[in-house]
């Protein structure tokens, strides 16, 4: 273990990314419309790519504005809200696994104690952006909770919940009330009701939408409209992947990019576009039932490039280039040293942010003093066919190790559960991301030296952010492993 610590110590000035102080802005404050999506692939978009349906409101914000194209989050949704609520990585706040999800209680490990909820304090965005004259609201997804509806959430402790997260408005679009398109115009409407009530003031607006989640739902003439054009409706409500594209996931997309369009609008009828920051973005790769990520590999839950890649568009009209296009590597946990930039303040005394403002790079005037990014997920998917694991991008090369057993795809589909054969036992791989964008030439054999030297920094990104291990599991079950219940059991576990 010393022998990897040692020579990366002088890594971690790259990896902790904390900012002395975050910089004044040279303008007045602008508001902020951060627009989240749910299992948004890193294709789905016309400007990324996708042949299958027009995008045309999102691919003109990106034409206004900045297409990234190394984008990540999370593989799944809580950590990536966790994270952008945060600024600091899974590993280090806990929350580095969907909260309410069980982990299978006779798999070969057990997972390190999580945390089920991300407490005010640690997620600072909002109060830090309220505190520098601010007004902020949400609508639509909240899971970083016990209950990731955010509507549901509004009149707990006398309806002071939201008030402790920072947040002066919580709207109250709710998925279940509108399973017709998923709350996807009552969101917009909410976000566009808050930013008319505050629109004489700086504001944050975060619109967290369910859309493009399973089940699929959209408004039933824009299926209609696909079903005609020859794109075959889905039998299950989480789709297939023999039917990949399907009408309803392109419905879906349209209607989203519709209800972004009126949101834009607005914007221009308010007289509010040039003093909005404007940000679209998914909280991880598309679900590989729905749709593929191709030339990406897999999908939602995956450490691999369709897993965390993600669409990034920034707008801000007179300081971000329109048609820029940028592949700096960028990551969600960037958002909040970004937001409080913008408004020229600073998070509460002793929050660590593992962040780095995105503005020297959204404004061209230089890059990100770091080139390494991690990822911390030592916890099981088997719906989507992923064990314990930890990722390390650095520059080009990118390493992922496997705490203590791995899902072998040869032989299998992707419709069996899990998604391969398990295999016991640790593994550690290579890719090399410039050649190799879909992770198809494992390089671990042949790069030893290039191994060591990405896992001496994992090792001290570990030791630096205080991540929890899986341990092994006396209950082992190899052939029902992936059956999960309520008792799963979960201890605290130490560095492999």
């Amino acid at each position: 273990m010393l022998r990897f610590l040692l020579p990366a110590l002088a890594l971690l000035t790259l990896l902790r990314a904390q900012p002395a102080a975050v910089p004044a802005p040279s303008v007045a404050q602008p508001n902020i419309l951060h627009i989240l999506t749910d299992d948004m692939g890193w294709t789905a978009l016309g400007c990324y790519g996708n042949p299958d349906v027009p995008t045309p409101n999102l691919d003109r914000l990106a034409a206004q504005g900045m297409r990234f194209t190394h984008a990540y989050a999370d593989a799944q949704c809580s950590p990536t809200r966790a994270a952008f609520l945060s600024g600091q990585y899974g590993a280090r706040s806990g929350v580095f696994k969907v909260i309410h999800e069980q982990e299978p209680p006779r798999a070969a490990l057990r997972i390190p104690t999580p945390n089920l909820a991300l407490q005010p304090e640690v997620a600072t965005l909002a109060t830090t952006l309220r505190r520098a004259g601010y007004a902020t609201g949400l609508s639509g997804k909240w899971h970083i909770a016990d209950n990731y509806l955010a509507a549901r959430l509004r009149e707990r402790d006398g309806g002071k919940y939201f008030d402790r997260y920072g947040f002066d408005f919580c709207g109250a679009a709710n998925e279940s009330d509108h399973p017709e398109d998923k709350a996807v115009t009552a969101i917009t409407d909410d976000i566009i009701g808050f930013i008319e009530r505050h629109r004489d003031r700086p504001w944050f607006a975060y619109a967290a939408h369910f859309t493009t989640h399973t089940r699929l739902r959209a408004p039933a003439a824009l299926i209609e409209k696909h079903a005609a054009r020859g794109y075959r409706r889905t039998t299950s409500p989480a789709g297939k992947f023999s039917e990949r594209p399907t009408a309803e996931y392109l419905a879906m997309l349209e209607h989203l990019d519709n209800e972004v369009g009126r949101l834009l609008a607005r914007l221009d009828a308010l007289q509010l576009t040039d003093r909005t920051v404007v940000v679209f973005t998914s909280d991880n790769g598309g679900l590989s039932r729905m749709a593929s990520s191709a030339p990406l590999r897999e999908g939602k839950g995956s450490p691999y490039e369709g897993g965390i890649r993600v669409p990034l568009l920034v707008r801000w009209p007179g300081r971000v280039p329109a048609g820029g296009v940028t592949a700096v590597p960028v990551h969600v946990i960037d958002f909040y040293p970004t937001y409080a930039a913008l408004a020229g303040a600073n998070p509460p005394a002793g929050h660590r942010l593992d962040g780095l403002s995105l503005l020297p790079v959204l404004t061209g005037a230089g890059g990100l003093a770091r080139d390494t990014l991690a990822w911390h997920m030592p916890s099981y998917t088997a719906m989507y066919g992923r064990t314990p694991c930890a990722v390390l991008r650095k520059g080009d090369w990118k390493l992922i190790h496997w705490f203590g057993d791995y899902l072998d795809p040869r032989g299998f589909t992707p419709d069996q559960t899990p998604y391969g054969k398990l295999v016991v036992g640790p593994r550690t791989e290579l890719y090399h991301l410039a050649d190799d964008v879909g992770e198809t030439r494992d390089l671990a054999s042949t790069r030893p030296e290039k191994v060591g030297e990405l896992r001496a920094a994992l090792e001290a990104w570990w030791k630096d952010t205080g991540a929890g291990f899986p341990t092994r599991n006396p209950d082992f079950a190899e052939a029902n492993w992936w059956v999960t219940r309520a008792d799963t059991p979960k201890t605290k576990g130490k560095t492999p």
